[in-house]
């Protein structure tokens, strides 16, 4: 569901492609879907699975931990797709492989000059998918988002159910129980 809408808005706002919006808002659709995957799976699997591996007394310290780590894993990850997604959004007379084209191009300035042609570009495109450019600035949003909203459940579910956030006694293990299941 937040595919299709955040797909919306984003054509609402593309204006370097003239096409009508009934057909702009489906350009790009697969690789959005997939960073929405990578994105929800980070936020909810992700997220839990990295606090549990905390080892800080304060749960909320735990929380925002674990979410800077997924964060940090499901920013790289989802980086590629993302902007694919867009470019596609922006040009679509270019197909994927001149959309790829496109971005290892982009990346040839970062390589070394004295390198013949071919190792340029296959250096170039060792970096479009290894080392993308605004990468840290996208996992950077990403880690906040999921600070953000974890920080949020952690504290509705503090609420909710009585649970200190803080455990009082030092000896009290980490939390074991996920987020989901402490809101339920």
């Amino acid at each position: 569901m937040m595919t299709l809408f955040s797909r919306f808005l984003e054509a609402c706002n593309a204006e370097a492609n003239k096409e009508p919006l009934s057909r702009r808002w489906m350009r790009g659709m697969v690789p959005r879907g997939g960073r929405e995957m990578i994105f929800g799976i980070g936020i909810n699997q992700l997220s839990d699975a990295c606090e549990e591996r905390v080892t800080f007394q304060n749960a909320f310290a735990r929380t925002a931990a674990g979410s800077m780590m997924a964060g940090v894993m499901a920013g790289y990850l989802s980086h590629i797709p993302h902007n694919v997604s867009t470019l596609k959004l922006l040009q679509p007379h270019l197909s994927y492989r001149d959309i790829f084209t496109t971005m290892v191009d982009a990346n040839l300035h970062r390589t070394p000059r004295e390198f013949v042609p071919e190792a340029r570009r296959t250096l170039a495109t060792v970096l479009t998918f290894l080392l993308p450019k605004g990468c840290l600035i996208r996992t950077a949003q990403i880690c906040g988002s999921f600070m953000i909203i974890n920080g949020t459940i952690h504290m509705c579910a503090a609420t909710a159910t009585g649970v200190p956030v803080t455990p009082v006694e030092a000896d009290i293990p980490p939390q074991t129980v996920s987020r989901q299941d402490a809101v339920r």
